[in-house]
């Protein structure tokens, strides 16, 4: 029995899937406040969803009641899918925002595969956000991986490597370690919003997903709303930590320890380039023994 169900099809020229879901994965609703962000900025309207009843508590996640025209309308738990035609060579865009299911987590991920296979997808961008030690005065952070070495690229992303994190994942974790399996390309990428700026939405998280987006998938959003947003919401939270020295001093504490870890981090590299620079000794010889062969050999 299928999960998913389609409004209306879709014919589409090799497309990329973006998901981000809320919940655990979401600090500040960066990662879902990008792709609500494309949305709107695109007009997407959802071509498929996921049926929300086999994978959600709804004593967690309850319906919710609005009024359309005058009448109570229910909205449960939604996973929808919207998509994006580009011109040209430009692959299409297919958007998938997300709530994180509680229940049956494989036969999701199983629906979400299935969805790619209608498509013909076979790249999935996941994106996500976490609490991390930054500093609100700063730009965002977007770190991420992929073990895909062309799409991490592309996406500007650094080589993988074993964090040594041992304890609980979310949907985003178990669903790329499927498709991953599966042999689909995968990419995670995260904001990283400090964790003592306890506000939500965070627009900047969001702002530095998409300016990453943007730049590596040529997707020509324009920005400048979500930039005039993200200036107001740095100046807000600026003013309220100024406010609370506790919080003022802690903030300052994050800002010296990140510039420590920048100086150590230049160190050590111009360290390495110091010493990557000087040529190997043996080559030094040899390189003496041939000057001195050609010396006598003139002479």
């Amino acid at each position: 029995m299928t999960h998913l169900i389609f409004e209306e099809s879709q014919e589409l020229d090799r497309p990329i899937l973006i998901a981000a879901w809320s919940g655990w994965n979401d600090a500040g609703e960066s990662a879902t406040g990008a792709i609500r962000f494309m949305l709107r900025r695109w007009r997407a309207k959802a071509f498929a969803h996921i049926d929300p009843e086999y994978f959600y508590d709804f004593t967690q996640a309850r319906p919710k009641v609005k009024l359309e025209n005058g009448e109570r309308v229910l909205e449960w738990p939604s996973n929808q899918f919207s998509a994006r035609r580009r011109e040209g060579d430009a692959q299409d865009i297919v958007l998938l925002e997300g709530v994180e299911p509680h229940l049956s987590w494989h036969a999701y991920s199983d629906t979400i595969m299935e969805c790619c296979e209608t498509l013909g997808i076979d790249t999935v961008i996941t994106l996500g956000a976490l609490l991390a030690e930054a500093s609100h005065s700063r730009p965002i952070r977007v770190s991420g991986s992929s073990e895909d070495a062309g799409l991490r690229e592309q996406l500007g992303l650094e080589p993988p490597r074993t964090t040594g994190y041992q304890g609980p994942t979310g949907i985003v974790g178990v669903l790329n370690n499927r498709l991953r399996d599966a042999g689909y390309r995968t990419a995670s990428m995260w904001a990283n919003v400090p964790h003592y700026v306890n506000a939500s939405p965070n627009p900047k998280g969001a702002l530095a997903i998409l300016e990453q987006l943007n730049a590596s998938l040529s997707l020509d959003l324009s920005l400048h709303d979500l930039e005039v947003f993200a200036a107001r919401f740095d100046a807000q939270v600026g003013a309220e930590i100024a406010k609370n020295p506790e919080m003022a001093e802690y903030a300052r504490r994050i800002e010296e320890q990140l510039e420590e870890e920048e100086e150590e981090a230049a160190a050590d590299e111009a360290a390495a380039g110091g010493a990557a620079s000087l040529p190997d000794a043996q080559d030094m010889v040899d390189e003496l023994e041939r000057f001195l062969r050609e010396q006598r050999d003139d002479q």
